[in-house]
């Protein structure tokens, strides 16, 4: 078998000599280029494509001459007491782009992140560009001033002075701004540290996740396989995180504004969630147990992390619209107002719930209620981090802070709807499963009827026989269940049976007898399987922050599995039948595994969801909610991709309608990640 055919597997990706390697040539490759630029004429322009930077300071002409030194000096104070890092390139041409578009591909080649800014500058073609991220914390008001600054400087040839103006300015507004990280640094208190392990994990994600695609080239078909498998599923990590909290934003203004009024919003997520499920189709076909050759194996990575680009793209182009309907910072008094009195009245259903499951508890096993066991508790700690961050937005309103104020709002309407989705997933399971017992007389009934038929059309047949055994087992365990058992796995276990023995028998049936009865056991398998779902979806939805990419593969693929089993139920039940079985499998695989995701997250925290030290933070954490107001809070300037806000930066992370994007410092980014400002001087 050669290379290219030999099936690919996450562990028998390349080694570290392999990249070693790489890097080696890399590094002399740059060097030579460098010597050849340093010795050429002085009196020519070069043309310099955009670029790889490997240091703060790029200059091969030697422009800067001897206040090199204050240039660097200039950028270390930036990073010694921001989070912001500043590189600088300075060459002769920018190779006939414009300013900005040179620096965003060499920002987007060089694998810049959220925190880093690019100020490029073509000395003889008098073009310049300063590219950021979409995510990063200044406004655009400070960016402004950043690149007016800047252009003072460049129109009087002063080079070196442009780079400590960008400096110093970005210093200026990153320590004056009171943005949102501080707000939450003082939000959290005690807690810092689970705030901080998140953030970075978070950040570590994005990292992993950055993706390049530019005028240079596709960086992603020079990383090993096994890098690129991480990205991708990073990817869509995000991305799903993304698109949940873009929906719960559209209900907002749905509430609000109407449907008619935000019709090209829901018209834009419906086409993201179409392709966020074409990617975890992909995804899945991944994670399958029929491996794929190599080369297969990365076009469908790189597919998949364009799919969530597209999706992120898609969506941030709804931004600015979506933000001005919505106007949080004009009626950020009343939503606070609003969302405090919102969350008293949930608050008042914990209770009830609580009662529920002590209830439940007496009637049916643990197993039963695995997934909404610790709804209550979850629920109470994002209802009362959410009266903190209202109290927090009325504090901010007070000393005139209207942008975090808005990201307090946001929250805080985050919270209490993952609060009330907690809790609807409590009445929920009380129903489904007092409808439970109905649907076991009927399932026990209907798999009689099938061992009868075993008896008298395969009477001792061996190949009937195992399933037969299947089903009287089943039978068994559904008598059982009646009486303190689990009656929904014992529902599962019936139908899994007779489906089973279904297929068996079907050389004995007649074929429209097989359909009629592969219509009536597929009714009751769609409805199961429904609700099977419903309730998984909302577990991944409301603990998003400890889900990770495995169980959303695979309820996305429940759901795709689902959605082609109605499409042939009316010419085909027999096949639909097939598919609402496996996307039962799917659909239960990522239920286990998402509980063990949130179990592992929990158990991290020390168990619990307050996170310590009276705060409730870290129920806002594991909803996803915390981290996507950080990342999409009121210092974007605008700029913020998606409804709410949050635009991919070149890795993925939070983010609001459309968001997910912020960038990290080892990996490029794709396309649309990064914005800009520049022209000519």
């Amino acid at each position: 078998m050669s290379t290219a055919d030999r099936p690919w597997h996450p562990r028998a990706a390349g080694g570290r000599g392999a990249r070693a390697f790489l890097a080696l040539v890399v590094s002399t490759l740059v060097g030579l280029l460098t010597c050849v630029a340093l010795v050429a004429p002085a009196g020519l322009a070069h043309a310099v494509p955009p670029m790889d930077v490997t240091d703060e300071i790029t200059d091969p002409s030697g422009v800067l001459g001897d206040r090199t030194d204050d240039v660097r000096a200039a950028l270390d104070r930036l990073a010694q007491d921001t989070d912001l890092q500043l590189f600088v390139v300075y060459v002769d041409d920018l190779d006939g782009m414009d300013g900005v578009d040179w620096a965003n591909a060499t920002a987007n080649q060089s694998g810049l992140g959220v925190d880093d800014l690019l100020l490029a500058v073509g000395t003889q073609d008098r073009r310049y560009g300063l590219s950021y991220d979409n995510n990063v914390p200044l406004s655009d008001a400070e960016l402004d001033r950043i690149t007016s600054a800047v252009e003072d400087e460049l129109r009087a040839d002063d080079w070196a002075g442009a780079a400590i103006a960008a400096a110093e300015v970005a210093r200026g507004a990153s320590q004056g701004s009171g943005g949102v990280s501080w707000f939450w640094v003082l939000l959290v208190g005690g807690v810092l540290v689970i705030v901080v392990v998140v953030v970075a994990r978070a950040a570590g994600r994005r990292r992993r996740a950055a993706t390049a695609v530019g005028p240079a080239g596709d960086p992603l078909a020079a990383l090993p396989t096994a890098e690129l498998d991480r990205r991708a599923s990073a990817a869509l990590v995000a991305i799903d995180d993304a698109v949940k909290t873009s929906e719960q934003e559209l209900g907002f203004a749905q509430a609000q504004f109407g449907i008619e009024a935000t019709q090209q919003f829901s018209a834009a997520l419906a086409e993201g969630k179409q392709r966020v499920a074409e990617a975890f189709a992909l995804r899945q076909q991944l994670d399958d147990d029929q491996p794929e050759a190599e080369p297969q194996a990365r076009q469908m990575m790189a597919r998949i992390v364009a799919l969530c680009d597209e999706v992120a793209d898609s969506l941030d182009a709804q931004s600015r619209t979506f933000d001005e309907l919505r106007d949080l910072q004009a009626r950020a008094p009343q939503v606070l107002d609003e969302t405090d009195q919102r969350a008293t009245e949930v608050l008042a259903r914990v209770e009830p719930a609580r009662a529920t499951l002590e209830a439940l508890g007496r009637s049916y096993p643990s197993t039963a209620l695995a997934s909404v066991a610790q709804n209550p508790e979850q629920a109470q700690a994002l209802l009362t981090g959410a009266r903190e961050s209202v109290a927090r937005g009325r504090e901010a309103l007070a000393s005139k802070d209207r942008a975090t104020a808005v990201a307090l709002a946001r929250a805080a309407q985050n919270a209490v709807g993952q609060a009330v989705t907690l809790l609807d997933a409590v009445d929920r399971a009380g129903t489904d499963l007092a409808e439970s017992g109905p649907r076991l007389d009927r399932g026990v009934a209907s798999i009689t009827s099938d061992i009868a038929d075993a008896g008298r059309l395969a009477p001792g047949d061996p190949t009937v026989a195992p399933a037969l055994a299947e089903a009287q087992a089943a039978v068994a365990v559904a008598g059982a269940a009646r009486d303190g058992g689990d009656p929904l796995a014992a529902l599962r276990r019936l139908t899994d049976a007779e489906a089973a023995l279904d297929a068996v028998l079907a050389p004995f049936r007649e074929r429209a007898e097989q359909a009629a009865r592969a219509n009536a056991l597929l009714r009751e398998t769609l409805a199961r399987v429904d609700s099977q779902v419903r309730a998984t979806n909302d577990f991944i939805e409301t603990r998003r922050g400890a889900v990770g990419p495995e169980a959303r593969t695979r309820l996305a693929e429940a759901i795709r599995l689902l959605g082609e089993a109605r499409a042939l139920q009316p010419t085909d039940p027999v096949s639909a039948l097939q598919r609402a079985q496996q996307a039962d499998a799917q659909a239960q695989s990522a239920a286990q595994r998402a509980q063990q995701d949130a179990s592992s997250w929990q158990s991290s925290q020390g168990g619990g969801f307050g996170g310590g030290g009276g705060s409730n933070v870290g129920g806002m954490v594991l909803g996803g909610i915390l981290l996507d107001s950080i990342l999409r809070g009121g210092g974007g300037g605008g700029r913020s991709g998606g409804f709410g806000g949050g635009s991919f930066g070149g890795g993925y992370g939070g983010g609001g309608f459309g968001g997910g994007r912020s960038g990290g410092r080892s990996g490029g980014r794709s396309s649309g990640g990064r914005s800009g400002r520049g022209g000519r001087f």
